[in-house]
């Protein structure tokens, strides 16, 4: 099991291939104890997908067919597990086709699985989802939330699915679409060792696991100050980029120069020279609607338990100004217009 530290939510500069074997991904055994083929009480009457495990696959579920849920689906194909995606946005889910992944709309088409990824958006995701395994039956599956939906969503799903008979491992991911992509995400791994142990296979697939304790809710609390890092240090980019251009200076340039130094985060060297194209609109490879998301629940839970924050409310009026400027579904390096608008 490899362990790194958090670091900010960047792409990985070893294109994801630690520990791999160069001649191809390896090929992942089926967890011990559990019939992929079987069925669960009451679904005899529910259409399934068309997917099923052959000997010696995975048959895993991933809920959230978005940029990095369709990616990671993609990728446990590629190394050998049975995977059904599953997304209410046909939207998504022909996007997620075009990865090689077969996707449905509703969870009740999916027969009981080795391993349920949850990879949603919001903690009212997140109990949508619970309430649909739960109506089709979760016992003896390990449910695993990557989602970001902070401790209390977290722990709520957890007792429920736990009194279902399902294992819940809580694991929220770092990494983006280009962790994803590369296989270079970092789950924050919270349960039992033994659960996180007969996952470990299928997390290893697509990242590095990281324990960060045994409480459900302390890899959400571990994501949370993340999350405060990268909120903080993508606006503190922005700024410094933008006073530079006010300055007369120009801005790749500095970016450049500025990177060489201990001043600035892995934030400004990565996202900086996109941010220094100031006419131009770059590809999205990370939308800001994320960071702004987060940035409102670290918040959320800094108040909660009575924490001070003075930076990370500053960071929130220029989340608040994208989202005026219409700026949410641009790549995250776009905060930078609420500098120089």
């Amino acid at each position: 099991m490899g362990h790194q530290g958090l670091g900010p939510d960047l792409p990985d500069r070893s294109g994801g291939q630690r520990g791999r074997d160069p001649a191809g991904p390896p090929r992942l055994s089926p967890l011990s104890g559990i019939n992929a083929t079987s069925r669960w009480p009451g679904s005899e009457g529910a259409t399934l997908s068309g997917r099923t495990a052959s000997e010696g696959q995975r048959l895993t579920a991933v809920v959230g067919l978005g940029a990095m849920g369709a990616r990671m689906a993609g990728r446990l194909i590629a190394h050998g597990c049975a995977v059904h995606g599953v997304d209410p946005s046909p939207q998504a889910r022909a996007q997620a086709e075009g990865l090689g992944v077969d996707g449905v709309e509703d969870l009740a088409a999916v027969p009981r699985c080795d391993v349920v990824l949850v990879m949603v958006a919001t903690g009212d995701q997140l109990r949508e989802t619970v309430r649909a395994g739960i109506r089709r039956g979760v016992r003896g599956e390990v449910w695993v939330i990557c989602s970001t939906v902070g401790p209390q969503s977290c722990r709520e799903a957890t007792a429920a699915l736990t009194d279902a008979g399902a294992a819940v491992l809580d694991a929220p991911v770092t990494g983006g679409i280009a962790g994803a992509s590369n296989g270079a995400l970092n789950f924050l791994v919270a349960g039992d060792p033994s659960a996180i142990r007969n996952v470990d296979e299928v997390l290893s697939a697509l990242g590095t696991v990281t324990p960060v304790g045994r409480r459900c809710g302390d890899g959400q609390s571990t994501k949370i100050v993340n999350q405060l890092c990268s909120s903080v240090h993508l606006a503190a980019a922005a700024e410094a980029i933008a006073l530079a251009a006010r300055l007369g200076l120009d801005p790749a340039s500095t970016v450049e120069v500025l990177s060489r130094g201990l001043g600035v985060s892995p934030f400004f060297s990565d996202r900086g020279p996109r941010m220094a194209q100031l006419d131009v609109a770059p590809a999205v490879l990370t939308r800001l609607a994320i960071l702004a998301k987060d940035n409102g629940l670290v918040e959320q839970e800094a108040d909660a338990c009575g924490a001070h924050v003075p930076l990370l409310k500053a960071a929130k009026s220029q989340y608040l100004r994208a989202s005026e400027l219409d700026l949410l579904e641009c790549d995250d390096s776009q905060i930078i217009r609420t500098y120089l608008n």
